[in-house]
């Protein structure tokens, strides 16, 4: 067994006892740091010795930048050369360079367009933690540099605010056993409102009866049966006629009538799953929207994201919701503006169904 570690002396050539200069060095750190301290103080009572740092969005961030290139050697004349290459959307990028070019021209630094003139190039790129922004600015002979960073969840907020909708859930269904979609039916020539679930074995359809839901009808899905942990299927229901669903299974195509007994028809036939919801709600303006899951991990929470139907899938959401775990699907909502969302909850491992709203405006 390893003894004491023996306190380490060193000895010098006088008639006083040994002393232990490791001991001495850490007296004398914590003192001459104690008096350092202590005078910095002193003398700094009253005056910050650095300016904090303040959150800045990407106008000003950009504001900045125009100013910094302004102020180093250029050329009498230039060109303009914008390129994004993040998720902020095409109309954001044009804004902020409306704000680069506003700035340079106060600064009276002429840009002109067709003409051959050096090219003042910037470039907004993206790390995962911040959005960079590069200004190249050429002088005679020479090219300077210029740079302003911003927080990529300030720029993803601003985004936010800026956006003309936002999502809005409301829990309608829940179940311990598994649905693979569902939807929802309401118009003005229905007297009541449906809820549609598929389920691994039949089609079940709720009608609402003093703020409850109340099974109406079952039909069931004719085999053969998946394996229950791979199960999956869309239930997708005809616009102009309500009582039409058509179910989509693993190389199956399935029709149902709602407003009869007849048992559900299969065909073999390849399925097209779709992935996102379009949504539009005119009373927040034309533009139409893409609803759709973040997740890909089945064991953990998912987001909705609302994305502008003309964005690429790098584009940064509009609208943001968190939900309780993965989404199995995201299917017909009573309405345009509305979707029916499936989720497996995690923390109680039942299956919810939920409708997803626009709403206008944050």
């Amino acid at each position: 067994m390893a003894g004491p570690v023996p306190l380490r002396r060193d000895v010098v050539n006088s008639p006083f006892s040994p002393v232990n200069y490791l001991l001495v060095r850490r007296f004398l750190v914590v003192v001459l740091t104690t008096v350092f301290s202590l005078s910095i103080f002193v003398f700094t009572a009253g005056y910050p010795i650095f300016a904090q740092p303040q959150s800045q969005g990407l106008e000003e961030s950009v504001e900045r930048l125009a100013r910094k290139a302004a102020a180093l050697p250029h050329e009498r004349k230039m060109s303009l050369v914008w390129t994004n290459h993040t998720a902020i959307s095409e109309e954001r990028s044009e804004n902020l360079r409306g704000v680069f070019v506003g700035r340079l021209e106060a600064a009276q630094i002429r840009l002109v367009q067709g003409e051959t003139a050096p090219a003042l190039r910037v470039f907004v790129e993206q790390t995962p933690s911040q959005i960079v922004i590069t200004a190249l600015v050429p002088a005679e002979g020479s090219s300077n540099v210029v740079m302003e960073q911003v927080a990529r969840a300030l720029a993803e907020a601003e985004e936010r605010a800026a956006s003309p909708v936002r999502i809005e859930k409301e829990l309608v269904w829940q179940q311990e056993t598994k649905i693979l979609s569902a939807a929802l039916q309401a118009s003005p020539q229905m007297s009541e409102k449906k809820l549609i679930v598929l389920t691994e074995e039949a089609l079940l359809v709720y009608h609402e009866e003093q703020g409850s839901w109340k099974l109406l009808k079952t039909k069931f899905v004719p085999g053969p049966r998946q394996a229950p942990r791979v199960a999956r299927g869309q239930l997708l229901v005809a616009e102009g006629n309500p009582e039409q669903a058509v179910v989509l299974l693993p190389g199956r195509r399935c029709e149902a009538n709602l407003a009869d007994d007849l048992p559900i028809a299969c065909a073999a036939a390849g399925s097209e799953w779709r992935e996102g919801r379009l949504l539009a709600m005119p009373a927040c303006g034309t533009q139409t929207w893409w609803l759709k899951s973040d997740g890909t991990d089945w064991n953990s929470e998912d987001r909705l994201q609302l994305r502008s139907s003309g964005a690429g899938s790098n584009a940064l959401p509009v609208a943001e919701l968190g939900v309780t775990g993965p989404v199995f699907s995201i299917g017909a909502g009573a309405d345009g503006a509305s979707a029916v969302v499936v989720v497996r909850n995690i923390s109680t491992g039942n299956y919810e169904v939920y409708r997803v709203g626009l709403a206008c405006g944050n």
